[in-house]
């Protein structure tokens, strides 16, 4: 065990204030482009109608953004008052109004910490993880990709990105095009397409072969733990649609593995590698980030070591994950737990 450098006591007492912030991450708590839409005896009755259904319908698609499908059935029902106090405020566009009808579309931004609150209180398993960007490459009828076809231009949606899958698609003037025009790239496995997904970020790639009319899709995920395939099929669909049925597929798949029970609590201790005493800090502005991280207690510190307690809750693989997306990676030597920066890891 490491012994407490006193010389190092002021980069202790500092853990509540690191000197440098975390990098700013998506807003998962804003829902926008709720359209609402209602008709009463006047246009201001109208109107808090149609706003009471808007804050109803972000709260159900906050709920889904946030857990997994097998829990949807779980969703607390609150009343007009309970919904106010989860929103700290909305936005409206495309406002159109009679003398009794009401229509627009509303952002509305809830409150972080009071959705935690209720989530954990109501004993709902939920992540705010991001997974790594998703690569799709679409495809129509069994031919190549295309940049320009709407079945690409229907995962440019940008409701898409708000989730905590990010989708990518390549881009039309991609070096692998050669590749991307194959005929059997539905064949394919994740070694040949390893080397274009690490050019978007990516950590997994899709490959959704639709029909021409959009009425059937194929989804194809590979990605280093290997492959795996749904079918969907409908009588009547879209593009957009579609886009959407294998997005919630995937995304699903990444809120189930990741999804955390706040009701179960571990505890590890870990020693931290880093080179200076900002990346010390930088280091614990990630260990902050993450929101299944209950405590941290620094037992020793030394120029370039310290050894430190979590107190986290969920499974330790989820916390890996979440640990990934601050770039910290979290490693078992032999029954031995070491913390350090990726991106040095890396470099060294």
């Amino acid at each position: 065990m490491l012994r407490l450098a006193i010389v190092f006591l002021v980069a202790i007492t500092a853990w509540a204030a690191p000197g440098r912030a975390a990098p700013a991450r998506p807003d998962l708590f804003s829902v926008t482009g709720i359209k609402i839409e209602a008709s009463a005896e006047s246009a201001i009755s109208a109107r808090d109608v149609a706003m009471a259904q808007g804050r109803a319908a972000a709260w159900t698609k906050l709920f889904h953004r946030l857990t997994a499908a097998a829990n949807w059935r779980k969703q607390p029902a609150l009343d007009e008052k309970a919904l106010e106090r989860l929103i700290r405020g909305f936005e409206v566009a495309n406002e159109r109004r009679s003398t009794t009808r009401y229509l627009a579309d509303v952002s509305f931004h809830f409150n972080p910490n009071a959705v935690r609150n209720l989530l954990r209180q109501s004993n709902i398993a939920y992540t705010e993880t991001r997974s790594p960007p998703v690569l799709v490459i679409p495809l129509i009828g069994g031919a190549g990709f295309d940049a320009m076809s709407p079945w690409t231009a229907a995962w440019k949606d940008n409701e898409l990105q708000q989730g905590l899958v990010p989708f990518v698609t390549p881009a039309p003037d991609d070096p692998d095009a050669d590749l991307l025009e194959r005929p059997d790239l539905t064949q394919v496995d994740w070694n040949a397409l390893a080397a274009m997904a690490r050019r978007y970020n990516a950590g997994a790639v899709i490959l959704a072969s639709a029909s021409e009319d959009a009425k059937t899709v194929q989804m194809i995920e590979l990605s280093p733990a290997g492959r795996a395939a749904a079918s969907f099929a409908y009588a009547q669909s879209s593009f957009p649609a579609d886009a959407q049925a294998v997005a919630e597929r995937a995304e699903d798949a990444w809120k189930s593995r990741n999804a955390v029970d706040f009701t179960v609590r571990s505890q590890l201790v870990a020693d931290v590698q880093f080179d200076s005493l900002d990346d010390w800090a930088r280091i614990r502005s990630g260990l902050a980030a993450v929101r299944s991280i209950s405590d941290v207690d620094v037992m020793g510190l030394t120029l370039h070591e310290a050894e430190i307690s979590l107190t986290y809750s969920g499974r330790s693989e989820q916390l890996r994950d979440a640990l990934a997306q601050q770039k910290l990676e979290l490693l078992d030597m032999n029954g031995l737990l070491t913390l350090h920066q990726a991106a040095v890891s890396a470099a060294k």
